[in-house]
C-alpha cells in the first residue's frame, strides 16, 4: 500500500468499523442508534448529491422501520441499506442498475425533467466502468472501494447522480463488508470533514476515503454513546418514579425517532390523548424531553441528545500547510 501513513489510517479505518460492529451486537440502545445512524447516512448521501433533507422529514413506524422523507430529492437512495453482492457490483449491470433503482429515461421529458441517458446507452457505460475495474491492481478493500468510486465518478455512466452512485458502490465494497454501514458511512465522514474530495488526485482520495471511514465510523460511536448515557439517565428516572406507567414505553419510542407527539404516542400505545399529553408532560418536566413546536395535541418532543459531528483527527490532505499559521504571523 505504500507509505506507513497509508498503513496507519487503514489499521484506524479497520479498528473503528469493527468497533462500531461490536456495538450493534452488545449496546443496550442499538435498536435507536441503527435508525438514527441510518438517518444520518442518507442525510450525508443527500449532501453529497448536492441536496438536504432534515431528519424530522423520516417517519419511523412500530417495527423500527424507517420511511423516507417526501421532499428528499437524492439520487438512487433506493440502495441506502438495500444489500447486494459483490458479484452483482463486479459482473451484472442490470442487477447493480436495479439496485440503485436507475430506470429508462421516459421519451416524453419535459422542459423541467432532470436529464438522463438512455438506458441502453447507460448499460454500455456501465460496462466500460466494470472493465475499468477489473483492470485496477489488486487492494485491500477498503482501499479498493475508494478506486472503484473514483473510477465511477470518472466514468459517470448514469449521467446524473452519479457521484452519489460512486459512494454506494465503494462504500459497499468497503465498510459494507461490516456490518457497520447503510451505504453513506464515508459520506457522512467526507461532510464531517469537509475536506475538497472532488479535487483530489488518486494518491490524496486514497487518504481522504480511509480518513471519512474514520471520521464517519467515529460518529456513529459518539452517538452510541450519547444514546447509552441518556439511557442511562432515563432509567434512573423511571427507577424512582412509584408509578411509572407508560414512561419507560414513551422514552424508548422518542429515543428511536427524530421527533414524536402525543398523536403519534397515543396511537402506537393505545392511549388516549389526554393519557399521551400528560406523560410526555411528565418526561418535559423531568428534562428527558424537548417541546420543539406547536401547541397541545400538536405540540413535537424530541429527547435532549444533539448529533454533535465528530471533529477531524488528522489534517487534511489538501490543505495549504501555511493556512494554520496565517493569524498568528506578524
Amino acid at each position: 500500500m505504500g507509505d506507513t501513513s497509508i498503513l496507519s489510517l487503514y489499521a484506524d479505518a479497520q479498528t473503528t468499523l469493527a468497533r462500531i460492529e461490536e456495538r450493534r451486537r452488545l449496546s443496550p440502545v442499538r435498536r435507536p442508534w441503527k435508525i438514527r445512524s441510518f438517518i444520518a447516512e442518507r442525510q450525508a448521501l443527500a449532501w453529497v448529491d448536492a441536496t438536504s433533507v432534515e431528519a424530522s422529514a423520516f417517519t419511523v413506524d412500530g417495527r423500527g422501520s424507517i420511511g423516507g422523507a417526501a421532499f428528499d430529492l437524492t439520487h438512487w437512495r433506493q440502495a441506502v441499506g438495500a444489500p447486494v453482492t459483490l458479484d452483482t457490483l463486479r459482473t451484472d449491470i442490470n442487477g447493480l442498475l436495479d439496485w440503485l433503482g436507475v430506470h429508462d429515461v421516459p421519451a416524453n421529458v419535459g422542459p423541467w425533467s432532470p436529464p438522463g441517458l438512455p438506458l441502453a446507452d447507460v448499460r454500455q457505460h456501465v460496462a466500460r466502468w466494470q472493465e475499468e475495474a477489473a483492470a485496477l491492481p489488486p487492494s485491500p478493500p477498503l482501499l479498493h472501494g475508494a478506486r472503484l468510486a473514483l473510477a465511477w465518478r470518472r466514468c459517470a455512466p448514469i449521467g446524473r447522480g452519479d457521484a452519489v452512485a460512486s459512494f454506494l458502490i465503494g462504500d459497499r465494497h468497503g465498510p459494507g463488508r461490516w456490518d457497520a454501514s447503510f451505504g453513506g458511512l464515508v459520506a457522512l465522514g467526507f461532510q464531517v470533514s469537509a475536506a475538497a474530495w472532488k479535487i483530489a488526485d488518486p494518491a490524496q482520495f486514497d487518504r481522504l476515503w480511509l480518513r471519512a471511514i474514520v471520521l464517519g465510523a467515529s460518529d456513529h460511536l459518539d452517538q452510541e454513546a450519547r444514546l447509552r448515557g441518556y439511557a442511562d439517565r432515563a432509567a434512573n428516572h423511571i427507577a424512582s418514579r412509584r408509578r411509572p406507567g407508560r414512561l419507560k414505553d414513551v422514552l424508548m419510542m422518542a429515543m428511536s425517532r427524530p421527533y414524536i407527539s402525543s398523536r403519534l404516542v397515543a396511537d402506537q400505545l393505545g392511549l388516549t390523548s389526554a393519557g399521551a399529553i400528560k406523560l410526555l408532560g411528565i418526561a418535559t418536566v423531568a428534562g428527558l424531553l424537548l417541546e420543539r413546536s406547536g401547541q397541545s395535541s400538536y405540540r413535537t418532543y424530541a429527547i435532549p441528545v444533539s448529533h454533535a459531528t465528530h471533529a477531524a483527527s488528522a489534517p487534511d490532505p489538501l490543505a495549504d500547510p501555511d493556512s494554520a499559521d496565517f493569524w498568528s504571523r506578524d
